[in-house]
């Protein structure tokens, strides 16, 4: 979890206003069902109010960190807020699974991953 979040608070301050002097990212953990945990990150929208731009997941960028989320999350997904002229923020919701049969799965690719 901690690496997705990393990752998404880099993208934030890469990529939106969250980036600019003063700018900020959100965090919210939602603990609530604990074996599925939910995080939010939210930053302050675009940097060019010109341009309308969102999370996409690029089928030959395998090392981005939206590649990162995909592998480690079973749910990811984006909303933004409109004030009719530009968006003002952008919140990415990702979903992990911390069950018994998702931790074994992924312990079982990183010791593949570590055997080539």
């Amino acid at each position: 979890m901690i690496q997705v979040t990393r990752v998404l608070v880099d993208n934030a301050h890469r990529h939106s206003r969250s980036g600019l002097s003063g700018g900020t990212v959100r965090l919210v953990l939602d603990q609530t069902r604990p074996l599925l945990p939910h995080l939010y990150v939210t930053d302050e929208g675009p940097r060019r109010s010109t341009s309308i731009t969102y999370p996409r997941l690029e089928p030959d960028a395998v090392h981005s960190g939206l590649a990162l989320v995909e592998r480690n999350c079973v749910y990811w997904d984006f909303s933004w807020t409109w004030d009719g002229h530009r968006i003002r923020a952008l919140t990415m919701q990702v979903v992990f699974d911390l069950t018994e049969s998702a931790r074994h799965s992924m312990l079982t690719r990183v010791d593949v991953r570590r055997n080539h």
